[in-house]
């Protein structure tokens, strides 16, 4: 049986390879666990000088948390919620805070799909490396959760409109958007990659400056011909900026009337998400764009766990991902039957079960 993750040092280099290119390299309970142990010596090993970490196979960096896992085993357990319907998230949580305050240079190579889980042990290093297979989306509204990992701390601090939309479609978008965004630091030919990867090594390069010195020699401008943004940029923000999912849904449906295309799609595409969880991703967007990191993860925690034990979450994984009939029960099914009162549920205080985040 292969090793979920590996862990390899070569030339004062940490290496850390996610090994489930079957799953799309999914992040597993066991993984988030290694890594977080392994970058917790690495960090103070003075035989380390970076760490270094990219996705097994050609396809995906990561896809996201494996949501299929947790929920079979949670159920299996008797719940929602266990104490691995706890401990998963908190666990998860915290080494996205660690990967951010992380000391030594972190360089996350990016090259293909990278979703959900996979954008928190990537995008919060001190080097996002991204390649024309970059592709990276928050699809969680589809499965009754909302952008977490960090994720909605991110997107809560761009444009209100392109984060809300990001957020509440689960929009995907490509290295030139993320560029322009200033999601990824640095764009690199995929076919570059490995090359990038062996310099680095050969380099053990130990400080911020190092890196980007040697990144650099690599670095292209990505190619606009995937962009959404080019074009759609102003009508995204005009009809995403509203602090509520109502306005949003009815300024939708008045450019769609005017014959936008693409906000028709857009459109289409908030009809099938959660209504929960729209409203509680927009709350949380807008409440992240005045917080710090540590303080979000911290609301994040809140917030998974509702989910899991009042919201859609499970009913979404099985109608998305398990049977794929792609009919989910959401409860409550229109947004119209979520009121403040409900919204507010999923911001309560865990009191000592809180998330308990340090340096």
């Amino acid at each position: 049986m292969q090793n979920e993750v590996m862990f390899i040092e070569d030339n004062n280099v940490g290496i850390i390879t996610l090994n489930r290119p079957d799953r799309l390299n999914a992040l597993t309970y066991s993984m988030v666990e290694q890594i977080s142990q392994t970058l917790s010596l690495w960090e103070t090993d003075e035989n380390i000088s970076c760490v270094v970490i990219e996705g097994a196979g050609d396809r995906s960096f990561c896809a996201g948390g494996d949501v299929v896992k947790l929920r079979k085993e949670v159920l299996a357990d008797g719940g929602p919620p266990t104490d691995l319907s706890r401990s998963f998230f908190y666990d998860e949580y915290t080494l996205n805070y660690k990967i951010s305050n992380y000391k030594k240079p972190f360089i996350s190579l990016i090259n293909g799909y990278t979703m959900g889980g996979g954008v928190g042990v990537s995008m919060h290093g001190s080097h996002i490396v991204g390649s024309e297979k970059t592709l990276f989306a928050m699809p969680e509204t589809a499965i009754g959760l909302f952008p977490d990992v960090g994720g909605g701390w991110l997107l809560g601090q761009l444009d209100s409109g392109i984060g809300a939309w990001l957020s509440l479609i689960g929009a995907k978008i490509k290295a030139y958007d993320l560029m322009k965004l200033k999601l990824i630091t640095h764009y690199v030919p995929s076919n570059k990659i490995k090359s990038l990867k062996e310099d680095l090594i050969s380099s053990s390069p130990n400080t911020n400056e190092k890196v980007n010195s040697i990144i650099n020699q690599y670095c292209e401008n990505p190619n606009s011909s995937e962009s959404i943004l080019l074009e759609n940029d102003q009508i995204i923000k005009d009809a995403f900026s509203f602090d509520t999912v109502e306005e949003i849904f009815n300024k939708c449906e008045l450019i769609s009337s005017s014959g936008n295309e693409f906000i028709k799609s857009q459109l289409d595409e908030l009809k099938h998400k959660s209504p929960t969880s729209l409203k509680i991703s927009l709350r949380q967007i807008r409440s992240a764009s005045k917080m710090n990191l540590k303080d979000e993860l911290i609301m994040e925690y809140r917030m998974v766990q509702k989910c899991v034990e009042i919201g859609d979450f499970f009913e979404g994984v099985r109608a998305m991902l398990v049977e794929k009939d792609r009919k989910p029960a959401w409860n409550p099914s229109n947004i119209k039957e979520i009121d403040d009162d409900k919204v507010n549920k999923f911001f309560e205080s865990l009191g000592d079960q809180d998330l308990i985040l340090t340096k």
